[in-house]
């Protein structure tokens, strides 16, 4: 037992110190910082505080995290590589899940076994970390072991833990209320702390503790009961299945032929209504998108609850493919809706965005469509899901959104002589090697106005690049094209 109590101790220790070393990277590499080399740097010494706390508690890693790392340590590398601000966003989300995915498979074994509602409940975890915390915080404070006076030593660090705060406390408000005691503390004391260092201390503290709850619970944590118990019985009956789905199928069959009728039927027909084809396809587009992902969460839900005896009823499977395929042109309608707008007008971020997330959505409606005709495996189902959003997110940063934005409206300025400069120009350092083309465009208006961009855009970036933690690949690049340019 004693053995045991110390084990506990060592790793819980171990835990706390690597925690607080990273509130302490944290504050270096991301406090007041633009996330850039420093937020991958930090990132990755996550993930390698947690093989090194594996390997030294002699722990084994899951074999699914060995692959989740890697995919962690991209993503975490691209928000120093890409610049688009959407990008990064969507980066730094997706290492949050996955940090969040490494800590909840850790417990449980592997990603292959989630069914959907297990990725939801991911999201949770982090309150699964408040136990492990505590018990973290308890072995620390408790020392059983064979060696003397170690009784002794864990109440004078209770004591100093528990003082510490308290004091603190006290001495501030002793201070606001009282001018001479105030005096003579901040005369005791030597610093002066500032509003920008209190937040600085908080941003350590709230770190260490999420840290020292996650590395607890992926070490130490145990999940909830995650039952999957399936006799058949279900709240939504067959009838009442057939009914929703079928009348969903009208509606959407009536739907589909006004498409055939006005928007592929020529320009003829929606100008006739009093529209443009640019004004008819901002109108619908997104709509539309509504519709697809109302119509997946209606099906995913009739899917999860509708009563069955082992396989799903022959109905349910006629009228779900029926709906899927109805869903699929509803999409391609939306899809040619923005290709219209984007003749146009031009491509922007949220076009592009647009048309990548219905391709998205049509590789999982296929999914749920095979789930129900095919292998009725929640599980399966669930990490092709999550692998089609890993590989989604892969592909838009491999692809670089900025740079085919800023190329297709140069093509079409070369087409048409249109193009949208303001925009165009506010790309992010993405697009500069694509869209300091600018400035050789004959036009000299074009032409100033690039210059103009480019010159401010470097004393930006120079300016606020000047901590190496903000470095970023794009806007370095940027600054050495601009340079080679030599704009005045």
């Amino acid at each position: 037992m004693e053995a045991k109590s110390f084990e506990s101790f060592r790793r819980s220790w171990l835990i706390v110190i690597f925690s607080l070393a990273l509130g302490f990277f944290f504050d270096f590499l991301i406090f007041d910082k633009i996330p850039g080399l420093g937020l991958a740097l930090f990132i990755g010494l996550i993930a390698g505080f947690f093989v090194f706390l594996a390997i030294y508690l002699k722990r084994p890693i899951k074999a699914d995290v060995m692959w989740l790392i890697p995919l962690l340590l991209f993503f975490a590398a691209m928000v120093a590589v890409r610049a688009n601000p959407l990008l990064i966003a969507l980066n730094i989300l997706g290492c949050m899940l996955l940090l969040l995915l490494i800590a909840e498979v850790s417990v449980r074994g592997s990603v292959r076994q989630f069914v959907p509602v297990d990725y939801l409940k991911v999201l949770l975890s982090p309150f699964l970390f408040i136990k492990p915390l505590l018990q973290t915080g308890s072995d620390v404070l408790s020392v059983r072991t064979r060696y003397g006076d170690q009784k002794k030593l864990t109440q004078i660090l209770r004591g100093i833990v528990i003082t510490l705060p308290v004091v603190i406390i006290f001495g501030f408000l002793f201070a606001s209320a009282d001018p001479v005691f105030n005096k003579y503390a901040t005369g005791l004391v030597s610093f002066n702390l500032e509003e920008e260092t209190i937040a600085r201390l908080i941003l350590i503290l709230v770190v260490t503790v999420v840290l020292t709850g996650a590395y607890g619970y992926s070490f130490t944590g145990s999940p909830f009961s995650w039952g999957r118990q399936d006799n058949g019985r279900r709240p939504i009956g067959q009838l009442e299945t057939s009914i929703l789905l079928g009348s969903v199928n009208v509606l959407f069959l009536g739907f589909i032929l006004i498409q055939i009728a006005y928007l592929f039927g020529g320009e003829s027909y929606i100008t006739a209504q009093g529209f443009t084809y640019a004004e008819y396809a901002r109108r619908g587009f997104f709509e539309l998108i509504a519709i697809a992902i109302l119509s997946y969460l209606i099906l995913f839900g009739v899917e999860k609850f509708v009563e069955r005896d082992g396989d799903h009823p022959r109905a349910f499977k006629i009228l779900s493919s029926v709906l899927v395929l109805q869903v699929v042109i509803i999409m391609a309608s939306a899809f040619y809706r923005l290709s219209l707008y984007e003749q146009a007008f031009g491509f922007t971020t949220l076009r592009l965005y647009s048309h990548a997330f219905i391709i998205f959505l049509a590789v999982v409606f296929s999914f749920l469509l095979y789930k129900i005709l095919i292998e009725n495996k929640d599980n399966t189902f669930a990490f092709r899901t999550f692998l089609a959003i890993v590989v989604f997110l892969g592909v838009m940063n491999v692809f670089n959104p900025d740079a085919f934005i800023a190329r297709k409206n140069l093509e079409r300025f070369n087409s048409t002589g249109k193009i949208d400069t303001p925009y165009l120009l506010t790309l992010s350092a993405d697009a500069t090697p694509v869209s300091i083309v600018a400035l050789d465009i004959p036009d000299e208006n074009i032409k100033k106005e690039a210059e103009i961009h480019f010159l401010n855009r470097l004393q930006n970036n120079l300016s606020r690049e000047q901590k190496w933690q903000s470095w970023n690949l794009s806007r370095a690049r940027e600054n050495s094209l601009i340079k080679e340019r030599e704009l005045k």
